[in-house]
């Protein structure tokens, strides 16, 4: 994802609290992390076998923190949704790989540090895994949700009720009933708009978004545009995600602070342009893309013509439209 001129971020920025200074230092050492953990992982197999299994795991947990981080600086600095979309398999990417090396860790570590989890729910890694849920969903990628599911259960033996309720929509059994949320407040409070009727949930939606930044106040992200370089944006990305899954009306919220509502608009549009008429749901793990939509990964792309026709693909390279009749057109991808 390339940097935004200054021009452009001033222009388009989501979150007025964002200086150009922070956002270009933060994507700057971002960019920098993934270039370096990438390079590392690529070392000839003799340098790799003698490298202990804790720096694997560090660092590709610093990758994976430091994705999740930009997609969120990304949405508030001003970037095209598109792009944005075109990320998360990436991020989701870095997530599993993580995931890998964590476990490997685990299994030759001391008594005393095996059991943790890859993001504890009780901890301030709540809020990692509340966006990166939420993102997923908001960003048309609900699909995949069943890749992110195993990352988060390993070793949470304390389930959490929002949780729960936003992967439900995508993965079976879930348990949509648990009663508490391991972080409380504010995401408990979210509970309630599932059980609510219909029409009592725009209501409690305009409530959680107006107490939801002082709620907010024992989370990580809490004044930490005073704090340091670490502020990404306000967004109450759960919000957003619940309004998409409940299908609520938000016309008496769309205005309201820290509700990103083009994610909202997004999600909607994005129903109907991934799965246009008469090509069924988007199966579970597939990625797809529209033409005009950067590449979400190089390799071999499919379009759902009849007849379909393959090309391949360069990550970030704009998708072709090929004139379908149904549209613009879409492509699934098929290998690398």
């Amino acid at each position: 994802m390339q940097t935004l001129d200054e021009k452009t971020f001033l222009a388009s920025r989501r979150e007025l609290l964002l200086s150009y200074a922070i956002y270009v230092e933060s994507k700057t050492s971002q960019d920098e992390g993934f270039d370096m953990v990438q390079a590392g992982l690529q070392q000839p197999a003799e340098v790799l076998q003698n490298i202990p299994p804790e720096n694997f795991m560090t660092a590709t947990r610093e990758r994976a923190w430091d994705g999740i981080d930009q997609l969120s600086l990304a949405y508030s600095a001003g970037h095209a949704t598109a792009d944005l979309r075109a990320l998360y398999p990436t991020i989701l990417e870095y997530w599993e790989e993580y995931a890998k090396y964590d476990k490997a860790f685990d299994v030759q570590a001391s008594a005393a540090e095996q059991g943790f989890p890859h993001f504890a729910l009780p901890d301030v890694a709540y809020e990692q895994v509340n966006r990166m849920i939420c993102l997923g969903i908001l960003l048309g990628w609900g699909n995949l949700l069943p890749r992110l599911a195993p990352v988060i259960d390993f070793n949470n033996h304390e389930k959490d009720g929002l949780v729960e309720r936003l992967l439900a929509f995508s993965i079976a059994g879930r348990d949509t009933d648990w009663p508490e949320c391991t972080r409380h407040l504010p995401y408990f409070k979210t509970l309630k708009i599932f059980a609510a009727e219909k029409n009592d949930r725009p209501a409690l939606m305009q409530d959680y978004l107006d107490e939801w930044y002082y709620a907010s106040r024992r989370e990580p992200y809490y004044g930490s545009h005073e704090r340091d370089t670490s502020f990404s944006g306000y967004w109450s990305w759960e919000a957003a995600a619940i309004t998409c899954l409940l299908d609520i009306d938000d016309s008496s919220y769309r205005d309201a602070k820290f509700y990103p509502a083009d994610l909202t608009a997004f999600f909607r549009q994005a129903r109907m342009d991934y799965a246009p008429a008469g090509s069924g749901p988007v199966p579970a793990n597939e990625l797809r893309a529209k033409a005009g939509d950067p590449c979400p990964k190089a390799g071999t792309w499919e379009s759902l013509d009849i007849p379909a026709r393959a090309m391949s693909y360069e990550r970030e390279q704009p998708m072709f439209d090929l004139g379908s009749g149904y549209g613009l057109t879409v492509w699934r991808y098929l290998e690398n």
